[in-house]
């Protein structure tokens, strides 16, 4: 079967000459740009793939759709041509919207055979008292209504395999021939392997997408985290971590590409612990804490511990390397307002763990020393406490160990 489709303008908007392209990736329906900056060189390759494929049948361009079957369906939907809508969001969800009107008016028909105006391209559209429903068009008849009943052929194919439901459009240009049976017959066998390229893609880029995720998280802890592979390799250094191998006083990156110790005298000890973490049994991992130490006397504590993927794949195990940083004292305000303690208690706590002396804390916070004195009890009431390096561990605690939400990652120097 074979009727003429019109689509209104705004359809025709969103591919242009003049637009910027689109080609394909994975993507979710309502967010269909989400994932398509991700793995880009392998969605790339993939297009081309099928582009050129897809050429032996004089196909120009192509849209697909896979639902995945499960609770809370995913859907994703990959582009082949439409070179120029490539990097518009906007223009992308309109020729999304035209495929599922293309759907609403074919029903459950495996295959259709049909055919549109060229506004879909840019050009003109059809007159208006057009029946955007007629029965099969003429050829020879649009050629000779004038450029505005152009008609560019069109054929759609779906169906149900391994419980995905697959929905293909494939397009030939203006002027070529319609579909043949043979061709459906043959659009039919490669849509299940294009849906199943498709879907690798789509779900490559999601995988992308959380591992950015992650690395985000793992930038707002202050603390040094690093997972190295049994030789040292690093396998991922959030900001802090980079920063303390910049700063090569306590680490850094050797000839090789591996991280070591600073310190010549601690290099093997923490190079044979990372090894031992990195190869360990599930059953028996390992727990090693060392001081590192650097030229002017500083120090850190680097817990070097064994990590290893949820799969508990022998493969994927690895050291994970944490380095502490100096203790603090300045807990943020919020968990000190949680604990109980009023805006003028914080202020003094705040004088009181960085002085030498209660006298010293009050003078810096404009209190008599009594009074200073009243502070500290209600404070240590409060908290539980009784002794002043009890209060300076319990404060140093709560210290929590991530930058500031609304600024750049902290690189230590």
């Amino acid at each position: 079967m074979s009727a003429t489709m019109e689509f209104s303008t705004h359809y025709a908007e969103a591919v242009r000459d003049d637009t910027p392209l689109f080609e394909g990736g994975g993507f979710e329906p309502h967010d269909v740009m989400a994932d398509q900056a991700r793995s880009a060189d392998v969605a790339a390759d993939t297009r081309r793939l099928w582009h050129d494929y897809l050429a032996q049948f004089d196909i120009a361009s192509a849209m697909l759709t896979v639902t995945l079957p499960g609770p809370g369906p995913q859907r994703h939907a990959f582009l082949i041509g439409f070179d120029n809508i490539r990097e518009d969001a906007a223009a992308t969800r309109r020729l999304m919207a035209m495929m599922e009107d293309v759907w609403a008016r074919i029903g459950e028909q495996p295959v259709h055979h049909f055919q549109f105006s060229g506004a879909l391209f840019g050009v003109a559209p059809k007159s208006a008292d057009a029946d955007p429903n007629s029965a099969d068009a003429d050829p020879a008849a649009a050629d000779a209504a004038g450029t505005d009943a152009q008609l560019y052929s069109g054929i759609a194919i779906q169906m149900k395999r391994e419980g995905k439901a697959i929905r293909a459009l494939f397009f030939r240009p203006n002027g070529n021939a319609q579909f043949s049976d043979r061709d459906a017959a043959s659009l039919q066998l490669i849509a299940p392997l294009l849906a199943e390229s498709a879907t690798g893609v789509a779900q490559l880029a999601r995988q992308s997408q959380r591992s950015s995720m992650l690395e985000g998280m793992f930038d707002r802890v202050s603390l040094a985290t690093a997972l190295l592979s049994a030789e040292g390799q690093p396998l991922f250094l959030n900001s802090a971590a980079t920063g303390l191998v910049e700063q090569r006083k306590w680490l850094l990156r050797a000839a090789d590409g591996t991280i070591v110790a600073a310190n010549p005298a601690q290099a093997k000890q923490l190079r044979e612990s990372i090894r031992r973490a990195a190869t360990a049994a599930p059953d028996a991992p390992v727990e090693d804490v060392f001081r590192l130490d650097c030229r002017d006397g500083e120090w850190r504590l680097a817990y070097v511990i064994s990590a290893k993927s949820r799969t508990g794949d022998s493969m994927t195990r690895c050291a994970m390397v944490i380095i502490m940083g100096p203790g603090k004292v300045d807990a943020p305000t919020s968990l000190l307002e949680a604990l109980g303690l009023l805006p003028s208690e914080q202020r003094f706590l705040g004088h009181f763990l960085k002085s030498s002396s209660l006298c010293n804390a009050a003078e810096g916070c404009g209190l008599s020393e009594e009074t200073a004195r009243t502070y500290l009890k209600r404070v240590r009431a409060k908290l539980g406490v009784h002794r002043q390096m009890e209060l300076a561990g319990l404060i140093s605690g709560l210290v929590l160990p991530l930058h500031a939400a609304d600024s750049p990652a902290y690189l230590e120097r």
